[in-house]
């Protein structure tokens, strides 16, 4: 037999879940084998060990852990109504105030096209209404000088 198998089947005789011809044969192994013998020691210190380990006491009784528990979930679904509620309640408001006429606010006003400039036969700057911002287009603010050509040879002159 395996290792694995030797183990499985002292554990299961430790526990109580073996047949009668099972637990023979371990204890034939407990009588005959030094190894097994010592692997079944091994297994009694930590079943002792297992039963020894002190269980740390409930702060809390379980009916105390559960309402806490309950109360947080219906918290949680008041919010969440109470969100919904407001959000809905804005979007009334929101609708029922743009019907009033005189409405003074200036975020929803709309932009206004101004009538297209004509270029007057004089002058070779269009003619524009007084507005906060123009951009020159054809004329740029700065210069931008131009860069030198390098003067284009023959290769084949070159050569001679």
């Amino acid at each position: 037999m395996e290792k694995r198998d030797c183990f499985e089947l002292l554990s299961a005789y430790l526990d109580g879940e073996v047949t009668a011809t099972e637990r023979r044969q371990v204890e034939e192994w407990l009588s005959t084998d030094a190894s097994i013998k010592c692997l079944y020691k091994r297994l009694l210190n930590l079943r002792k060990g297992l039963h020894n380990i002190p269980v740390p006491a409930g702060n809390q009784s379980s009916v105390t852990t559960v309402e806490q528990v309950l109360a947080r979930v219906n918290r949680r679904y008041q919010l969440s109504w109470m969100f919904g509620g407001a959000a809905v309640a804005a979007c009334i408001l929101g609708a029922i105030s743009g019907l009033f006429p005189g409405n003074s606010s200036r975020m929803l006003e709309m932009a206004q096209t101004q009538p297209a400039t004509e270029l007057t036969p004089q002058a070779t700057q269009p003619i524009v209404a007084e507005s906060p911002l123009m951009v020159a287009l054809n004329n740029p603010v700065i210069e931008i000088p131009k860069t030198a050509i390098a003067p284009t040879e023959n290769p084949v002159d070159n050569l001679n």
